[in-house]
């Protein structure tokens, strides 16, 4: 049985301006979101499950109209779900998602075996889509995860810093810790955090993630600890580097990680869509992706 690709294409870019899932980026209009969807199904993936909100929902689903042979093999989830966990006074004063567990569980009842995990508006690369399926497809015992690691240089924005989940494996090349770093920002040859400390070691967690069904109750049980413990219901987010490490320590998974030596880009900021667009246009001038990337 092959993988699915679950897309988180819910988020609202409160800083990029705008949806970035949804933006121009190809040189006939092709966003990031479509040439993920479309390394993903060249190397190795079923379907593709999106989840969205109703903000970016017409949106979405005009764009993924335009795909005939491929909008078969893609189903919606709304991230709105699972709201009768939550009291009332406290989701009438939230402003933001819940985050990025959160909106995994709004899939749940459409993912039925192994599945990779991926931000809608970052370029992975094919390789790195074809290491992941490989790896499911051989992988499926539900305590064996995986995630992409990158070279931290290769995921840095020229426009600003950027924030990364820092990965530190073991001997056997497992998972041993993953910690969210902030102010993260090149200067004078080195890798700097915000406190401009240098990063020395560690690969950049890209929230590129492949799990087994099981994390679907774990994270429901984790959810309403979530709920329980949280300091401030209003902004905290229920995040899956969180879920995972818990899972770790009680000793039910084990994280394998999967290095990737490609170049990352995404949108954090509004002059990264340049960029971007850049880099993209340039594969397909290189051959790496046809153009259209739809007939």
């Amino acid at each position: 049985m092959k993988p699915t690709l679950l897309i988180l294409a819910a988020g609202r870019g409160s800083r990029f301006g705008g949806a970035k899932q949804v933006f121009p980026m190809g040189p006939n209009g092709e966003t990031i979101m479509e040439y993920s969807i479309y390394d993903a199904l060249k190397n190795g993936f079923e379907e593709v499950v999106l989840v969205i909100n109703k903000e970016v929902e017409e949106e979405t689903m005009t764009l993924i109209d335009k795909m005939p042979e491929v909008k078969t093999r893609v189903s919606y989830a709304y991230q709105d779900l699972y709201i009768d966990m939550i009291p009332h006074h406290i989701q009438s004063a939230r402003t933001k998602p819940w985050g990025t567990a959160h909106a995994i569980m709004s899939a749940g009842d459409f993912i039925k075996g192994s599945f990779a995990m991926i931000n809608a508006d970052d370029f992975y690369g094919p390789e790195a889509f074809k290491t992941m399926a490989d790896f499911l497809s051989t992988h499926t015992e539900p305590h064996q995860y995986s995630m992409v690691g990158y070279e931290l240089e290769n995921t840095l924005s020229k426009n600003g810093t950027v924030s990364r989940g820092i990965s530190i494996s073991d001997k056997d090349g497992k998972l041993a810790s993953i910690k969210e770093t902030h102010g993260i920002h090149s200067k004078d040859g080195k890798i700097l955090d915000e406190s401009n400390n240098e990063i020395t070691e560690g690969l950049a967690s890209m929230n590129f993630w492949g799990f087994q069904n099981n994390l679907f109750e774990e994270m429901q049980k984790q959810f309403s600890d979530f709920l329980t413990s949280a300091k401030d219901l209003s902004v905290d987010e229920f995040q899956i580097p969180s879920v995972i490490d818990q899972m770790i320590k009680k000793g039910m998974i084990e994280v394998h990680v999967l290095h990737s030596s490609a170049k990352w880009f995404g949108v954090t900021y509004q002059e990264d869509k340049f960029t971007a667009a850049e880099s993209i246009q340039q594969y397909v001038k290189d051959g790496l992706y046809p153009s259209p990337l739809w007939d």
